[in-house]
């Protein structure tokens, strides 16, 4: 469990700026906000005495401290010193490969910053606030600087985030015209309450996604020119880290020439297509006092060690430098480098880091903001709102064009989605709508009771149909991933005159609910691309359209093409994957020679499937009676010829089902390829089944849930493992029980 100190209090919280809690790494490197631990004692004791370091694991046997040029403390709390060549892991358990800091045979000294008051810290930073309403823009980098590799010491720490998107945009080079791309102008973006303040944001795109030049464009600049992401070193992620104003932005990745949306991130969508979309605000807050620095700057494992965020002095003659991230929910290792030297901040904990050493530890969680998810029939909704502040008059009307958060239509229209980011505490936003084309239709207005204005008191996320105004937590929170079988989990027999009932229920609750905050649904099932199309058809939309499927055992992983869930893109990375490890023809060999050894008694062994019309599997139906040796003598034959296969056997009754797929295909190694496309956590990703060819997937490292009309073979299965609550059992029937384990899981 973390060790938490709280350090800002509930007001900075409030205000979306600052991270509330300072906690040390230990486990997870996500915590639910509402089940931290009640901070304890310190563990690095410190004193306000500048010229020394208290005792703590960092700094067991240091020398004495000397002066720093900048008014702080060079202390003895040694970095550690590897070669450049040998990659890193970032800390904070996320997994992410950096660069080494340091490449010096010795290592560097860490310099410690003046210490500032724990107590004096929240009045200071709603001055900073303040202050950072009325402060000068921030100040331009040269190209030159922009991008450059920042020297420290003796080694190379990061490049330095670019300070200014115009400063960087290039011309698009490439070919290829916008597919699908919303060109919607300066529909979104910042919102002048905002001034000056700017929030860094990083975009990346993952090396295994594939390209060579990859670019991102948006609304940040009107669309007008692409800022090119730079990749570190081989197999590293595309990248670059833009200051934005608090607001939100939709944007899209031009990658070798073709336009892209990023799976891993939310999106919107258009008549035209769909973008990428972001609320950037501020998640976490860096903050140190260096009086006599000339630059300060962050790096943390956020991007791998890569990018320094330049950090701006208070106007306030204080000393204090700070800046704003809007980072993923999560845990985070970083340090200052303060005029080329690694410092610490004594008023924060460090703890050593394995590969960085001495390293601060924050937490950022979903950004704070105003969300409201408007059901409307038109099809443009825009969102006129003003700010109610404590002791000043109300602002302006600023109009926000309503973003379209899913595919998925309902019963009275279309969910869309507007967000403002609060400025300060205690502020209460006041709003209407309007479908914004009077030339047309003629101006159409949604209001309160009596005309009046609709008005929300406090940053969250609520649903406004019909007239009635009500909140939606579920709005505001991570998206999750829901995997389910199809036969058996979603529903029952298709023949049944309720088989869909459930479904139905699921539907209803999925595109009202989940699909709004961008959660994931997939079916992972043994039907066929062709079986699962020829299913919607004939359930009359009462099963919900899926983002994703797999098929064929999870030998197949499909792609949504539009939004009736009847045309699909094979991925065909997951399938070059499996290529790698299978050789069909030998796959053919093994069934042909098991076939004509045991069907000697007719029925014994029939090949469903000798990989025809699935080339990653060949399945087969078994006489139980022989099943076991068929299976070892599968086996056998496969590793004589080399390779590595899954045996999956499923069904009752006299036979059994057998698919024999390559080591790298199966539905749990399918489902992981997924989430990890559409980056979900593994603790937010969801697996339902309901049979013994389930238990691959319920039993991964995520969260599972076994419906309550679940065979028997997967019921002595969940009686055997664990009881760690881990795996559910619901109660209810087929998609019912989905739902109740969502429940009972906290994801509903």
């Amino acid at each position: 469990m973390p060790v938490v100190k709280e350090l800002f209090g509930p007001s900075a919280r409030a205000r979306g700026g600052a991270c509330a809690v300072r906690c040390a790494l230990a486990g997870s490197h996500l915590q639910p906000r509402s089940r931290l631990p009640p901070p304890p004692a310190s563990p690095c004791p410190r004193s306000n005495n500048n010229n020394a370091l208290m005792a703590g694991t960092a700094a067991a046997a240091a020398p004495a401290p000397r002066p720093a040029a900048h008014g702080g403390v060079v202390a003895s709390v040694p970095l550690p010193s590897y070669p450049p060549s040998v990659p890193r892991r970032g800390g904070a358990g996320r997994g992410a490969i950096g660069r080494p800091v340091f490449a010096a045979s010795t290592a560097p000294h860490v310099v410690l910053g003046p210490a500032l008051s724990v107590s004096s810290r929240p009045q200071r930073h709603q001055q900073q606030q303040q202050a950072r309403l009325q402060r000068a823009p921030l100040r331009r980098l040269s190209n030159a600087l922009n991008g450059a590799p920042l020297r420290c010491g003796r080694g190379v720490v990061a490049r330095i985030a670019y300070s200014q998107v115009t400063a960087v945009a290039e011309p698009n080079r490439m070919g290829g015209t916008p597919v699908g791309l919303a060109w919607r102008g300066a529909t979104q973006g910042a919102d002048p309450a905002h001034g000056d303040n700017v929030v860094y944001t990083r975009f990346h795109w993952p090396a295994d996604l594939g390209g060579k030049e990859v670019s991102v464009w948006g609304s940040f600049n009107n669309w007008a020119k692409g800022v090119k992401l730079h990749r570190f070193e081989d197999g590293s992620a595309f990248s670059v880290v833009l200051p934005l104003q608090p607001g939100t932005y939709e944007y899209k990745y031009v990658v070798d020439g073709d336009w892209l949306t990023a799976l891993h991130e939310q999106t919107v969508y258009t008549s035209e297509g769909t973008n990428n979309f972001r609320t950037v605000a501020p998640t976490i807050e860096f903050s140190i006092a260096a009086p006599g620095a000339r630059q300060v700057l962050v790096v943390g494992d956020w991007d791998g060690w890569q990018y320094s965020l330049l950090m701006q002095k208070e106007p306030d003659n204080s000393g204090v430098f700070t800046c704003q991230a809007h980072l993923p929910a999560g845990q985070y290792s970083y340090y200052y480098v303060v005029d080329d030297e690694v410092v610490l901040n004594p008023d924060e904990q460090y703890e050593v880091d394995e590969d960085r050493g001495a390293v601060h530890k924050d937490w950022s969680y979903q950004p704070e903001a105003f969300r409201v998810f408007y059901c409307t029939g038109w099809e443009t909704a825009l969102m006129h709102y003003r700010r109610l502040r404590p002791g000043q008059q109300p602002s302006d009307f600023y109009t926000l064009p309503m973003s379209t958060p899913s595919s998925r239509k309902v019963q009275m229209g279309m969910w869309k989605l507007g967000t403002v980011v609060p400025v300060d505490d205690g502020e209460v936003i006041e709003f209407y709508l309007s479908n914004g084309r009077p030339e047309n239709d003629g101006l159409k207005e949604d209001r309160g009771s009596g005309g009046s204005l609709y008005k929300l008191p406090s940053p969250a996320s609520f649903k406004l149909s019909s007239g009635r105004l009500r909140p939606f937590p579920r709005g505001a929170e991570e998206r999750v991933m829901v995997v389910s079988d199809l036969d058996g989990t979603m529903f029952g027999d298709v023949n049944a005159h309720d088989a869909f009932d459930s479904s139905l229920r699921f539907q209803q609750y999925w595109n009202d609910n989940q699909a709004l905050s961008g959660s994931v649904l997939v079916y992972n099932t043994g039907r066929s691309l062709g079986q699962f199309t020829g299913l919607l058809k004939h359930c009359g939309q009462r099963v919900a359209v899926p983002d994703a499927l797999i098929t064929a055992v999870g030998t197949k992983v499909w792609k949504r093409k539009g939004s009736d869930g009847l045309t699909w893109v094979e991925d065909a990375e997951f399938s070059a994957r499996l290529d790698k490890c299978w050789d069909l023809g030998t796959a053919r060999g093994v069934a042909r020679d098991l076939a004509g050894h045991y069907n000697h008694d007719e029925g014994m062994i029939k090949v469903a499937d000798d990989g025809s019309e699935h080339q990653h599997r060949l399945a087969l139906i078994i006489n139980k009676s022989i099943q076991a040796h068929v299976t070892r003598a599968m086996s056998e034959a496969f590793q004589r010829n080399g390779i590595e296969v899954r045996i999956i056997v499923s069904g009752a009754g006299s036979h059994r089902y057998v698919d024999v797929v390559p080591i790298a295909a199966g539905k749990e190694q399918a489902l992981q390829y997924v989430r990890e496309r559409y980056g979900v956590a593994h603790h937010l990703c969801v697996a339902a089944g309901d049979s013994g060819n389930d238990i691959l997937m319920l039993d991964g490292d995520h969260p599972g849930i076994v419906v309550g009309n679940a065979q028997g073979e997967l019921l002595r299965w969940l009686v055997k493992r664990p009881q760690d609550e881990k795996v559910l059992l619901a109660e209810a029937f087929y998609a019912d029980g989905i739902l109740e384990g969502l429940m009972r899981l906290g994801m509903y």
